[in-house]
């Protein structure tokens, strides 16, 4: 039963997260615009910021989507948590700890919540979902 419990819990973790990544990459695509993304970037003084926001974009999406279908789990975390790293040594580090004061509190959990669920196995994954089941001996 705590074992289902913990199962359960972590795809609830990993659907969540996952779609906030994908919201933010959504936001920087569709709402934002990328030449707004790009030129934000720029100012922020991160290196090759067409290269850096495209790139961004494509670890939100792909990250977020390997995380939700359970799929390269420690690839998705390792990807998704640097990305969150930069985050916070480009734009929030300068700011403080809160959120609300522009600070890194949010991409930090990010960040570990990323790597923890990179880590999680789970039954609930797409790759659990085509293993062979292993067949019973009728009696």
């Amino acid at each position: 039963m705590q074992q289902r419990a913990r199962e359960l819990t972590v795809l609830l973790a990993r659907l969540v997260v996952g779609a906030t990544f994908i919201a933010h990459g959504y936001q920087k695509v569709a709402v934002n615009g990328m030449d707004k993304v790009v030129e934000g970037f720029g100012q922020m003084g991160i290196p090759l910021p067409s290269v850096a926001a495209w790139f961004t974009v494509a670890v939100e999406f792909l990250g977020g989507a390997t995380l939700i279908l359970g799929v390269l789990l420690p690839v998705a975390g390792v990807l998704l948590a640097a990305l969150m790293v930069g985050a916070m040594g480009f734009a929030h580090l300068s700011s403080g700890f809160f959120t609300g004061d522009g600070g890194f509190e949010y991409v930090l959990v990010l960040a570990v919540v990323s790597l923890v669920l990179g880590f999680s196995g789970s039954r609930y994954t797409l790759p659990a979902l085509f293993a062979k089941q292993p067949q019973r001996a009728e009696a």
